[in-house]
């Protein structure tokens, strides 16, 4: 039988939920599956699914999305989501063919890239997506964290918080936090359903410029209390609202580890606010957000650099197509050009979505044969052209 790749409708929503809680295990409550048909329908569109008679055999597509970059542009994203295919389905192109799909979708809506946070990471670089933020998984050992006597957060301004009843002013918060956060996204209204499922699970506090969110597992251990504290957002407008935050989430009674998968970015300065860093330990390192350019030159001007200078970017784009382009950047902005000078940097797709948000240096890349620079010199003003401090970070999963 023939396999149909076509944009869903409505009546696909709940074969596609099956599908997809099938391909990543989840145990979707009434009203989670709910939410998430909230949370679809309006995307339905942009995505495609691949049908074998009635039966929905593989899902991918993407929602529409404003990625913060450096210098605090935002630009027109297509987060691509959903990706899967039966295991019944396998090694028959299903997988190619949607993404070739949505890739276009992404391309005619004139969004500068693709981004995803991958479930698996051996799959997307082929794909033209390139590791462009990273996650750092802590544990942090309440009992011995203390703030050193000269930082003291000022915790008369955080007050506990209810995340659902709160929800409007925590949205506000966010807001204004991922527009000066590199490598963050907006949260589109169809998502908030399914957030305050997940917010019913959870306590909270708040600050003027920030917030936190976390769940408790009790582990009483026979009257010695030790229990496990997850945080689950953290977002810090500004470095008072930051210490003052983390000042609540340590002072947490009877908890023992507190643990986290996003809430500290990779250079969060939290270890050096306390009198021993090292009860602050990472336990993982791993991808975040993944970037597929697509207006190449749209992107490389969209962006702030880290020095004054001008260098010429070639882009092998697949299937013998290689363009170049001249940016002339600083901190201020970028002026991009079509160029036949002579390339500075040569890279593909992936290694310019890897590039893209500052998080990943050149070097790295010419260290791990993604990038190839003219010379040492020039690898060594590339460097400081493209990075970003803050280093980017991506707390919100799609």
């Amino acid at each position: 039988m023939t396999i149909d790749l076509r944009v869903p409708t409505e009546d696909d929503l709940d074969r596609m939920i099956d599908l997809d809680a099938r391909a990543f295990v989840w145990d979707l409550s009434d009203e989670e599956r709910v939410a998430v048909r909230r949370m679809l329908t309006p995307d339905l569109p942009r995505f495609r699914i691949a049908v074998d008679g009635a039966e929905v055999v593989g899902i991918a597509g993407s929602y529409g999305l404003q990625l913060t970059v450096p210098g605090g542009a935002q630009v027109a994203t297509g987060g691509v989501t959903w990706v899967c295919v039966a295991p019944t389905h396998r090694r028959r192109g299903l997988l190619r063919g949607m993404l070739d799909a949505v890739h276009a979708d992404i391309d005619a809506r004139g969004e500068v890239v693709g981004a995803l946070i991958a479930s698996e990471g051996g799959i997307y670089e082929r794909f033209g997506y390139g590791i462009a933020t990273r996650r750092r998984v802590v544990e942090i050992d309440r009992r011995r964290a203390t703030f050193r006597d000269d930082v003291r957060p000022d915790r008369d301004r955080v007050r506990l918080a209810d995340p659902v009843g709160e929800i409007d002013l925590l949205d506000e918060i966010w807001d204004r936090y991922r527009r000066h956060r590199t490598g963050e996204v907006d949260r589109p209204e169809s998502w908030r359903p399914m957030r305050v499922v997940d917010s019913k699970r959870r306590h909270g506090a708040v600050h003027p410029d920030g917030y936190v969110t976390w769940t408790t597992t009790a582990h009483w251990n026979d009257g010695y209390p030790a229990h496990e504290l997850h945080v689950h957002e953290l977002v810090a407008i500004t470095p008072e609202a930051h210490a003052a935050l983390w000042g609540l989430v340590l002072s947490i009674d009877l908890v023992g580890p507190v643990r986290s998968g996003s809430a500290l970015a990779v250079d969060d300065p939290l270890p050096y606010l306390l009198t021993d860093p090292r009860c602050v330990r990472t336990s993982q390192l791993h991808d975040a957000l993944w970037v597929r350019p697509t207006r190449i030159a749209d992107l490389l001007a969209a962006r702030a650099y880290g020095t004054d200078d001008t260098l010429v970017v070639e882009v092998d784009l697949g299937e013998g197509a290689r363009r170049r382009w001249e940016v002339g950047g600083s901190p201020d902005g970028a002026a991009v050009r079509t160029s036949r000078r002579r390339a500075d940097l040569v890279t593909d797709r992936a290694g310019l979505g890897a590039l893209s948000l500052g998080g990943v240096l050149p070097s790295q890349l010419a260290a791990g044969r993604r990038l190839e620079a003219r010379d040492a010199a020039v690898l060594r003003r590339a460097d400081n052209f493209f990075a970003v401090s803050p280093l980017p970070h991506t707390i919100t999963s799609f």
